[in-house]
């Protein structure tokens, strides 16, 4: 998408672990993410890029997070730019919670998963679609011969995802040459034609060889991800695979790609 219908992020944290792992969960999800380990840092980045939104560490060295809130807040035009709290100190004092409620401020507390942090952001940027994130919604295509595992997975990703199935995998072909979805999801051990070979033959295919493919297999063979690779596949991922793990690998071959 153009860089102007990007909403940009600043996260403020002296933590570089913190603020690294915050950025690549932020940044899969389309945001342009600005980062600075100190309040100094951060006021600067506000002159120059002008946040839509501020995730903002609360106990900070030299300048906390307060009262970085309230320089923020001086500046006339940040007067209204939202800003959540993210920290691990359970026991804020009751001035401080007060001070930062006054300041527009909302608190939240580490640690965060990657729903968690997207839902926050998403809080802060609000309804106006002048702010709010402008990224269409992926199409995933899952391709799984077993109805439980394929209905587990559709349920869990639906809400990031507009989900499209098969059962089989010449149908998988079939969906995937027709509705060229942004990922495809891919069982290995189906009947008749199995993931390896319909992996093959997406891949083979001038419509949807560039899709990419996510391979995943109950079977433990080092030498699987080779033949994952030879066959075009993006990566190949060991069953039961946790839903959190899978969303991540799907963001992540899709803006790879």
């Amino acid at each position: 998408m153009p860089p102007s219908q990007r909403s940009t992020i600043l996260i403020v944290d002296d933590d570089p672990g913190v603020t690294q792992s915050f950025a690549r969960m932020l940044a899969l999800e389309g945001y342009d993410v600005h980062t600075a380990l100190n309040a100094q840092t951060a006021l600067r980045d506000v002159d120059t890029s002008s946040p839509d939104a501020i995730l903002l560490d609360l106990r900070m060295p030299l300048v906390d997070g307060l009262a970085f809130l309230r320089q923020l807040r001086a500046r006339e035009n940040q007067r209204e730019t939202p800003v959540a709290i993210i920290t691990g100190d359970y026991f804020v004092d009751d001035t401080v919670t007060s001070a930062l409620r006054e300041l527009g401020a909302t608190i939240y507390l580490k640690p965060l998963w990657l729903e968690d942090l997207v839902d926050i952001t998403r809080r802060l940027l609000g309804p106006n679609p002048d702010r709010s994130l402008s990224v269409r919604r992926l199409n995933l295509l899952l391709v799984d011969d077993c109805v439980a595992e394929r209905d587990l997975y559709e349920a869990a990703l639906a809400t990031d995802f507009n989900i499209l199935t098969a059962a089989r995998g010449d149908e998988g072909v079939s969906v995937a040459t027709r509705a060229h979805p942004d990922a495809i999801v891919l069982d290995v051990m189906m009947p008749g034609i199995d993931g390896w070979e319909t992996c093959t033959r997406i891949k083979s295919h001038p419509d949807t060889e560039d899709i990419p493919v996510i391979l995943l297999t109950g079977a433990d063979d080092r030498d699987l991800s080779q033949h994952a690779m030879a066959v075009g596949a993006s990566v190949l991922l060991r069953k039961p695979c946790p839903t959190d793990q899978l969303r991540a690998t799907i963001h992540a071959v899709v803006t790879k790609h």
